[in-house]
């Protein structure tokens, strides 16, 4: 044992304590335990697919409250359990604690995260990696058109990711003017406002009436994917990268069958990306980002201490035209 290890009794982090109301708070962390390090952390990013969805009481599983929330930080090791090999005290790691001020976390789930990779940058990484799922399983060839619908983090990565990886025409579509620029700033070479005009039209303009080779949702909205046949080419691809809460009816025979498309979702990587698994992308993310080729800032809007940490929340539910991703700054936060 190294470091800091023992019981802390009050650590600050935000608490779920009601149906969308997040509330700045303190909960107990224990001692450390073998093959264990604690982390304190630097930055938390909020996930505002899954997280918000357990928040606003809208995912699939149930939500009970009070609960804690976020699973994505960046943080420095401060203790180090028994077992633990390879990992040092003040190392920085990206992990799953999330917000609040300190973490324990299994050594063998952090991911050290390279000097030069600023931690609101290493954090963004979780959602990269679900992002690159998507673009992988579109099967994204050099020149194949892409369009993503749903500009949020998620989305707008996904744009980035598809434009790195040789995509053209990348489109982007979103009724926010805030995520159509940022897409554009990471890649989007077209975005279309799906409440001023016709978009399928439009896609169809960007791709000499083809339509899309791949066709990515990340709204997680039953209305937009019942809407990707139209707008999807022969023989192409329909990515469900958002999570859907919720069913959803389809006419599978006018343009799905008879397009010969095909559905995919992207819960994890998949075997046939091997050696690409989840973990092999979030370091290979790392590096790109290291190397100035990921950019993921632009989507990150609103970086704030901790303890307006319930105002980003709001922000987030009740402003979507005003933020993309929000952040918080753990670096004043004492026990």
């Amino acid at each position: 044992m190294k470091g800091e290890t023992g019981l802390l009794e009050r650590v600050p982090c935000l608490m779920v304590t009601a149906k969308n109301k997040v509330e700045c708070a303190e909960r107990p962390i224990g001692a450390l335990k073998p093959g264990q390090v604690r982390i304190r952390t630097e930055v938390s990013l909020v996930s505002p697919g899954t997280e918000l969805h357990h928040i606003m009481g809208t995912h699939t599983k149930s939500s009970t409250y009070p609960r804690a929330t976020g699973y994505i930080s960046v943080g420095r090791i401060v203790g180090i359990g028994d077992g633990v090999e390879g990992l040092g005290i003040g190392l920085r790691v990206l992990t799953g604690g999330g917000h609040l001020a300190y973490s324990n976390s299994d050594a063998s789930s952090v991911l050290a995260v390279p000097d030069n990779v600023d931690p609101l940058d290493a954090a963004a990484v979780v959602l990269l990696a679900i992002s690159l799922r998507g673009v992988r399983g579109a099967g994204i060839r050099f020149g194949d058109s892409v369009a993503v619908f749903g500009l949020g983090m998620i989305g707008t990565y996904a744009v980035h990711l598809a434009r790195l990886s040789g995509a053209f025409p990348v489109i982007g579509v979103d009724p926010v003017p805030l995520r159509r620029e940022v897409a554009a700033s990471l890649g989007a070479t077209a975005t279309l406002d799906p409440s001023a005009g016709d978009v399928r039209k439009g896609i169809l303009e960007a791709t000499g009436g083809e339509g899309a080779r791949a066709s990515i949702d990340a709204t997680g909205t039953t209305k937009v994917i019942t809407s990707l046949p139209d707008v999807t080419a022969e023989f192409g691809r329909i990515v469900v990268l958002g999570g859907i809460h919720g069913p959803v009816q389809m006419d599978l025979y006018s343009r799905f069958q008879k397009g010969n498309l095909t559905m995919i979702g992207c819960g994890s990587a998949y075997p046939a990306d091997y050696p690409f698994t989840d973990a092999r992308n979030k370091a290979v993310l790392l590096a790109t980002i290291a190397a100035g080729i990921v950019r993921p800032r632009p989507a990150i809007t609103h970086v704030l201490p901790w303890r307006k940490g319930p105002e980003g929340y709001r922000m987030l539910i009740e402003e979507k035209n005003k933020v993309i991703g929000v952040a918080f700054d753990w670096t004043d936060a004492a026990l």
